[in-house]
């Protein structure tokens, strides 16, 4: 006798994407979820709603810096310091991709709760705000790399 064993469906469509408009890349929504480990734990939708947060979020903080890049003749992220690249990808859009996805994970973070939560759910709650906080963390330090300037500013009194 034998056994086939089958992995779980994604939550998500194969290929899903959350399209960007061009001069951003598009997101993946299964390399997100891979990526966060989210498994089947958000719905799709939920996750598309998140990234769509998430690439609003990083298009505002980043709108001067594209500006800038758009006057030197830049069409899509891709093209910016294309001889610097980690894995055969460019930097920026990692760091880009980065960015929105822990933009994403901080809103699923604050707002994927149980409303029904104990004492004890509320004790989790009060975790995941904590994980929410370090995501939005991680975003700007992904975008303060993207744009080049420190990740912290230190300034003696």
């Amino acid at each position: 006798m034998s056994f086939v064993t089958v992995p779980p469906p994604s939550a998500s469509p194969e290929n899903a994407e959350v399209a960007g408009d061009g001069f951003w890349p598009s997101i993946d929504v299964n390399a997100m979820r891979d990526e966060l480990r989210l498994g089947d734990t958000v719905p799709h939708a939920r996750l598309i709603a998140a990234i769509e947060g998430g690439l609003l979020t990083v298009d505002g903080e980043l709108a001067d810096w594209r500006a800038a890049r758009e006057g030197e003749g830049i069409t899509a992220l891709a093209e910016f310091q294309p001889d610097r690249t980690l894995g055969g990808k460019p930097r920026g859009v990692l760091l880009f991709t980065r960015a929105v996805r822990f933009a994403a994970a901080a809103e699923l973070a604050d707002l994927h709760r149980d409303m029904s939560a104990t004492a004890h759910g509320q004790t989790v709650a009060e975790d995941e705000r904590l994980t929410a906080a370090d995501y939005r963390r991680l975003c700007t330090q992904a975008i303060r790399d993207l744009i080049g300037t420190p990740r912290c500013t230190v300034e003696l009194i």
